[in-house]
């Protein structure tokens, strides 16, 4: 997997919780003909293993969520990402796969953790992102990540 670019953070906050699972990826588009003011998905978090080369997901284990709330009129963006049966007292990076790095998630001793991550800015509309934690250096998968967890896609703009 290759990051590269940036995305301001405005503001990260790391810690621990207990966890449940959540629904599959969905959207609650903004009104209007043609564009796209407001987006809202979630999506499970998928354990997968080490990091695969590819920028979407492979099959694996539900193990958390993903929460994406994206206002254009208000040019920001959040990302609230829980996990659970993670490797325990482990600092993950947060990314919008193969994109950038956006944040970091800190698990407890017993492998759950949450990130609640604010950018100052809009995610890119109309495309489909999905959101990853990985255990950056050392690791035995793709651009050296270790861990890895994937969920989406979330498909930034797409009508119902």
């Amino acid at each position: 997997m290759r990051r590269f670019g940036r995305i301001a953070v405005t503001g990260v906050i790391c810690g621990s919780a207990a966890l449940g699972v959540a629904t599959v990826a969905q959207a609650s588009p903004g009104k209007g003909p043609g564009h796209q003011k407001a987006f809202n998905g979630n999506a499970h978090l998928i354990h997968v293993g080490l990091n695969p080369a590819t920028c979407s997901t492979i099959p694996g284990t539900k193990s958390g969520q993903v929460n994406l709330h994206s206002n254009a009129t208000r040019n920001r963006s959040r990302v609230n990402v829980s996990v659970h049966g993670a490797l325990r007292n482990t600092t993950y990076a947060v990314d919008i796969r193969c994109v950038a790095q956006i944040g970091i998630l800190t698990t407890n001793g017993a492998g759950n953790g949450t990130a609640h991550i604010s950018l100052s800015s809009t995610l890119p509309t109309g495309s489909q992102i999905f959101i990853d934690i990985s255990v950056p250096g050392g690791g035995g998968g793709s651009g050296g990540y270790g861990d890895t967890f994937i969920a989406g896609p979330f498909n930034l703009g797409a009508k119902r």
